[in-house]
């Protein structure tokens, strides 16, 4: 897929000239601009492991190390959000065999969904990490299904996890506005999601064994879903998907690709909307990314 500039004059409704005017940009876009952008192809996300039985041999091995500072949560059953904040109920750090063990017990549980439906259900009854035990609802995601857009943020916020929805808050609405000045919305071409499908306590980035533990959920996403092209917010999701640990400033301004179940699935990186409400000097930047976008669509 190469991207090509829109050959169609633009046209700014009244929503987007007040966001570019907040920006500072009168002139946002010179029609004719044909300067190419550079591809670059990148790393692929791990596809879903689907050996229940290592995954089985594994977990033994890990509960057979399993000491009583490390309480044992009961299958089917969260712990209360007042319990969870107890400190002598505090996650104890994570082994590698333990990461080793979350991974391939979510893998076989997202592989074995047919559908987003069936894949929700198989979410909402995770215990895999630490996360579980404090978690109103288990925030999978919202939109249209084969979307032009598939939105990755981090995680779950408070809103969205009293609520179930992702992007509920405050950056939520600054980002409906950004997709808006590019002719999206999340009722009509793009679904919006996160790395990880519980809210961190405090709304911290994830931890690694937590993003692990949760993958396997968000490959399985993309295999039912097939979106058109990703926006990946922020460090931790553009890094993730993209198996790098280039810096964001590095992994803005071209397109990237990963390979979803055999389908080349373009991805561009941007700022979290959380982000620019701190940082509203970048904007400029994101609006950048969001032209860049763009040029991806159908």
């Amino acid at each position: 897929m190469t991207p090509s500039p829109d050959p169609k004059p633009l046209q700014y409704s009244a929503l987007q000239l007040a966001w570019l005017h907040e920006l500072g940009i009168d002139k946002p876009w010179l029609p004719g601009d044909t300067r190419a952008v550079p591809r670059v192809d990148t790393p692929a996300v791990p596809s879903v492991a689907q050996n229940a039985e290592a995954a089985v041999v594994i977990k033994n091995e890990v509960q057979s190390q399993t000491t009583a500072a490390a309480p044992t949560i009961s299958p089917g059953r969260a712990a209360t959000r007042g319990a969870a904040s107890k400190p002598q109920q505090a996650a104890a750090p994570m082994s590698a065999a333990s990461v080793a063990a979350m991974t391939a017990l979510t893998a076989a549980a997202a592989a074995a969904a047919p559908d987003l439906g069936a894949l929700a259900h198989a979410a909402a009854a995770c215990q895999a990490c630490g996360l579980c035990r404090q978690r109103d609802q288990v925030v999978m995601g919202q939109g249209v299904t084969q979307p032009a857009i598939l939105v990755i943020g981090d995680g779950p916020g408070e809103q969205d996890d009293r609520k179930g929805l992702p992007f509920m808050a405050e950056s939520g609405a600054l980002l409906d506005q950004m997709l808006a000045t590019i002719g999206s919305a999340r009722t009509r071409d793009v679904y919006l999601t996160n790395l990880v499908k519980c809210r961190p306590p405090g709304n911290r980035l994830a931890l690694r064994e937590e993003i692990a533990a949760c993958q396997s959920y968000l490959v399985r996403q993309l295999e039912l879903l097939r979106p058109f092209s990703i926006l990946a917010l922020g460090r931790v999701v553009a890094q993730t998907l993209l198996n790098t640990d280039e810096p964001l400033q590095d992994l803005r301004g071209r397109i990237h690709e990963i390979d979803i179940a055999g389908q080349k699935i373009p991805l561009v990186v941007s700022y979290h909307s959380g982000y620019l409400l701190n940082h509203p000097a970048d904007k400029a930047a994101a609006w950048q990314d969001l032209q860049l976008l763009r040029t991806l669509r159908r």
